[in-house]
């Protein structure tokens, strides 16, 4: 079976053929620009981007998309997390979150799975954790320098590759894996 995964990630692509190894699962990477509606929900914006794109390509797709949702701010930036953190960054979050003690977050990864004239099939990931009072560490992007993975005292930017995939929540890529199989 071949899947058509909608990103201009290279990682995201081998990440999930690297979960789906000897499965008969086959994800190929598709380049291309799908419209995002402006939400915070990132499960529906992942599944208007792969109606979009199966029904563009004539194939079955796969289309993620994932947000921070800090519950302080209620539920922001959510989907619009990588535009939050390109405007306000870490430092911004941490201001927005000064004097306040609830600093539980997660992040969502929405996966959405979808065939060419049909409905799109969500699955979701919830991945747990908390804000950092500062930032901590050299490596990743803004948010991995502010995020503690329950479970942990240091942040993602701490922390090496290997030790950020044992904190992420799998719960989406089994779901659609036993979803194609049945």
């Amino acid at each position: 079976m071949k899947i058509y995964y909608v990103t201009g990630n290279k990682g995201k692509v081998e990440l999930i053929n690297m979960i789906y190894k000897d499965m008969g699962i086959e994800v190929i990477q598709e380049n291309l620009e799908t419209p995002e509606i402006q939400t915070l929900d990132c499960s529906e914006v992942a599944k208007c981007s792969a109606e979009f794109a199966a029904n563009l390509l004539g194939k079955p797709v796969l289309k993620n998309d994932s947000g921070l949702v800090v519950e302080a701010l209620n539920g922001f930036p959510g989907a619009l997390a990588k535009y939050a953190e390109s405007t306000i960054g870490a430092d911004g979050f941490l201001r927005l979150l000064d004097g306040i003690d609830n600093r539980r977050c997660y992040w969502v990864e929405a996966l959405a799975y979808c065939e060419p004239k049909k409905e799109p099939i969500v699955f979701e990931s919830l991945s747990y954790g908390s804000i950092a009072l500062e930032k901590k560490g050299t490596r990743g992007d803004e948010y991995d320098k502010i995020f503690i993975p329950d479970g942990d005292t240091r942040t993602f930017s701490e922390m090496t590759v290997e030790e950020q995939l044992k904190t992420f929540d799998t719960k989406a890529y089994m779901d659609l894996l036993k979803y194609l199989s049945e």
